[in-house]
């Protein structure tokens, strides 16, 4: 094939070792439907057997397709639907801004003596966000996140800190 690296090569010969013994090539019938080419016919074996490794970089497809190659309304865009790119296919670092795919969870707990207060389903590996106590006659909202960490799992303890007896705790935390 006469492409390399993306890039059009003139009189480029292709490599004899990259094909496979027995392969013909037919003529395309004239009638050649949709519903007439098997699934199977194009191949990841296929592709890398005809094109060099890169020859379809980002950049080099931005310049030869159209932009409305990948639109809704011929359905290629549905090719980069949910699901077809996952988090394991992102290198570290080549976005930015974070993945997240981890939800950010609440909890309204009963405050108590200064300690471990009980936080069902937090675990050691979640991220402490807030920890906000509510007052139980006024309704204010005290910060006492620096008091608080995760110890162990389904418990948040602030041992020395402030005591929230009679209050709610409302606990915000990365579930990760």
């Amino acid at each position: 094939m006469p492409w390399k690296n993306g890039r059009y090569v003139p009189r480029l010969q292709p490599d004899p070792n990259q094909f496979v013994a027995g392969t013909s090539m037919e003529p395309i019938a004239e009638d050649l439907t949709e519903s007439k080419v098997p699934d199977d016919l194009f191949t990841e074996a296929v592709s890398l057997r005809v094109f060099a490794l890169g020859s379809f970089t980002a950049s080099f497809l931005k310049r030869v397709l159209p932009s409305s190659v990948f639109s809704v309304k011929n359905g290629m865009r549905s090719l980069f639907g949910s699901g077809f790119v996952g988090s394991d296919m992102i290198e570290n670092g080549s976005i930015t801004g974070s993945k997240i795919t981890n939800p950010i969870k609440v909890a309204l707990i009963d405050g108590g003596a200064a300690g471990n207060h009980t936080v069902a389903g937090i675990k050691i590996t979640d991220e402490l966000i807030s920890v906000l106590e509510q007052h139980g006659t006024s309704g204010i909202l005290t910060d006492l996140t620096t008091e608080f960490s995760i110890k162990k799992a389904d418990t948040i303890d602030n041992t020395g800190g402030t005591a929230t007896s009679s209050d709610k705790l409302l606990v915000l935390y990365l579930s990760k």
